[in-house]
């Protein structure tokens, strides 16, 4: 099996992302096309529950440095998974409110070409470092941007784990 097929079973696969097969590789075998925009909200809503109930994901998860032409796997492959979410109607804003949290303006930050068509062209993005802490628990790497006008969250992650210890922010 190539790497991809590699990655797609040991990073993908566990996240729950799926999707058409979108080539062959050079033996004949098809592969899954690593940079397919998913919808899968349930591996998302693992991930990153406290955030809220999640609804019309469109995300990727793959390794950005992967180029698809090694034969050996990485040993420790850094899968990013980057996408975007809708929350329910005013809970960005509930969110963004809690002074804790100091939410200030933001930019996203390389948004993948993919993902372009489902960001919402009149978000207002902010972000928070300590909000970033809370729902990532601090063990892995992971940027959380929300906009109070449209009810989004665009998430750009490495490695995101399942935090169980998170309390709900909302």
């Amino acid at each position: 099996m190539s790497r991809r097929g590699w990655l797609m079973l040991g990073g993908l696969f566990v996240l729950g992302g799926g999707g058409a097969v979108a080539c062959a590789s050079g033996d004949g075998k098809a592969e899954r096309d690593l940079r397919e925009v998913n919808t899968d909200v349930e591996p998302l809503q693992r991930r990153f529950g406290a955030i809220g109930r999640l609804s019309d994901p469109h995300w990727l998860g793959y390794n950005p440095n992967d180029s698809g032409r090694e034969w050996i796997p990485d040993q420790d492959p850094r899968i990013r998974v980057v996408g975007v979410a809708r929350l329910p109607a005013g809970a960005v804003a509930s969110i963004v409110a809690k002074p804790p949290h100091a939410f200030e303006p933001s930019v996203l930050s390389h948004p993948p070409e993919e993902l372009a068509e489902f960001l919402p062209e009149d978000a207002a993005w902010v972000g928070s470092v300590r909000y970033d802490k809370l729902i990532t628990g601090s063990r892995y790497i992971g940027r959380f941007h929300l906009s109070p006008t449209t009810d989004h969250v665009y998430f750009d992650t490495v490695n995101p784990e399942i935090v169980t210890s998170t309390p709900s922010v909302q």
